[in-house]
């Protein structure tokens, strides 16, 4: 086992051992969030407190049309901030576009979400409520955080980068935006009046969508752009 998979595993050990909402936390952990709605907003007041830098560990990143984090992210790039991201390599099977969204995405052995934020505080993921909801908790300080620390530490020496260096990302900020319209069902005409481009402009970037994601129609695509095509499931 690899000394960032004995880590994580120790670290998640813990955390079930003591992670749970109703009870008291020990020092240096506390609650941020129950459910995902809740932990994504705490997440968008977090995001402007970052200083230097901001990295992630998710094992599996699924292509989310209108997810915030993608936003987030670019907000905090705009800043100056490092965001490094580190997941698992079958979620380049799991989400094509990618390397697109985040083209410094590095892939390596991770177990569990965290978002360690300036060296300083760690949002880590804990056990599921008794009703299936997600918490997350925030390490501050003492033996949580450090283990935070080290687990991203590890992970990141262990990892690599997902797109290859000097290699362009396989689709375009406008195509991106192309494929998220695509993903809610719009239209080629819909899209050009939304972007302000010609629908003969939208067919060929559709046409690169479809390339990228090795699909043959419009909705293999959307299948295979959210993680549910052949792909995903081989």
């Amino acid at each position: 086992m690899s000394e960032a998979h004995q880590l994580a595993r120790d670290f998640m050990g813990r955390m079930n051992e003591v992670a749970h909402p109703g009870l008291q936390p020990p020092p240096g952990l506390s609650t941020f969030g129950v459910g995902q709605a809740e932990v994504m907003e705490r997440l968008a007041t977090l995001e402007p407190r970052a200083r230097k830098s901001v990295w992630n560990t998710v094992p599996t990143v699924i292509f989310d049309p209108e997810d915030v984090s993608y936003s987030l992210d670019a907000r905090s790039r705009d800043r100056g901030i490092d965001v490094q991201t580190i997941t698992l390599p079958r979620t380049l099977r799991f989400n094509p576009l990618l390397t697109s969204l985040n083209t410094n995405v590095r892939i390596g052995p991770v177990l569990f979400k965290c978002i360690v934020v300036d060296g300083r505080m760690a949002v880590v993921a804990g056990p599921d409520t008794v009703d299936g909801y997600t918490t997350a908790w925030l390490a501050s300080s003492g033996e949580f955080l450090e283990r935070a620390l080290a687990v991203w530490h590890a992970t990141f020496a262990e990892s690599r980068p997902a797109l290859p260096e000097g290699a362009e990302p396989p689709l375009s900020p406008r195509q991106l935006d192309v494929a998220r319209a695509v993903c809610l069902g719009k239209t080629d005409a819909a899209i050009a009046r939304q972007i302000g481009t010609s629908e003969r402009t939208i067919a060929r970037h559709v046409a690169a969508i479809l390339e990228i994601t090795e699909a043959n129609s419009r909705a293999e695509a959307v299948l295979n752009m959210l993680g549910r095509g052949r792909q995903s499931r081989t």
